[in-house]
């Protein structure tokens, strides 16, 4: 038997992309590892679903905004009535650290007012969907997707940051307000993560060796390497462990 078998998985922002992609690869490895998997982006997860199916795993698409509360109920009732239950939430769906960089001074508060509806409004109202499926089951697995630079600091990008320091701490909050009803919450950091878009100027820039030699492991990380701690993090074998932040980055970070 496969560590997830007979699991449900919700991952939000799964689309297949032109950057790294994260949100495609972790639902692939839960399916992989036994798990069904709600696919829910903006973006059209169909041929990600069918990539799933192809294997013989089990996959459904949503359409889901995380900005929005009715969308978000529509994704769990899609959930329920395709599969009977719900496991696993992973919050991936967010504005990433490669938007442009804005100083504090000339930032405006639509800008900051966007990425937060994202990156922060948009995990609590997914944990607040599926809670109350969890809470009967006495059980369930909220993966929250963070990043270094909520340790490190992120220049010009105040929101990013800010943002995914509220991650870290929701992660911490939500630990012990839902532990005693069997629901574990962990946070993954991650760092810089190469994709096609960016190999080629981590491989033949100053800029990029300085930053893969910053690392304890002078490697590249990419997505498909940090499914091994979302998979970890989603099944029995961390039954034990909640409220904890994980890094993977390489050994940039020693947190």
């Amino acid at each position: 038997m496969t560590k997830l078998e007979g699991r449900v998985a919700i991952v939000t922002g799964a689309a297949y992309g032109e950057r790294a992609a994260l949100g495609a690869e972790y639902a692939k490895a839960l399916a992989e590892a036994g798990a069904a998997v709600v696919c829910a982006d903006l973006n059209d997860c169909s041929d990600l679903v069918a990539d799933i199916k192809a294997t013989g795993d089990k996959a459904l698409a949503t359409t889901t905004d995380v900005r929005d509360e009715a969308q978000i109920k529509d994704m769990v009732e899609a959930a329920m009535e395709e599969f009977g239950r719900i496991d696993i939430l992973v919050n991936n769906a967010a504005i990433g650290s490669n938007i442009p960089p804005v100083p504090v001074t000339e930032m405006t508060v639509e800008t900051w007012d966007e990425l937060m509806a994202v990156n922060l409004r948009g995990p609590f109202l997914c944990v607040k969907a599926v809670t109350p499926i969890m809470q009967k089951q006495n059980y369930g697995k909220i993966i929250n997707i963070g990043s270094t630079t909520m340790m490190s600091g992120l220049t010009n990008r105040l929101h990013y940051t800010t943002a995914k320091g509220g991650i870290l701490a929701m992660t911490r909050s939500l630990a012990t307000e839902l532990g005693p009803d069997g629901i574990r919450v962990n946070n993954v950091a991650y760092g810089l993560v190469t994709s096609r878009l960016n190999e080629e100027e981590l491989n033949t820039t100053e800029r990029g060796q300085k930053m893969l030699e910053a690392r304890a492991l002078r490697q590249h990380v990419r997505a498909e390497d940090l499914t091994g701690t979302l998979i970890y993090l989603a099944s029995s074998d961390s039954d034990h462990m909640t409220g904890q932040t994980l890094v993977v980055d390489g050994g940039g970070i020693l947190y």
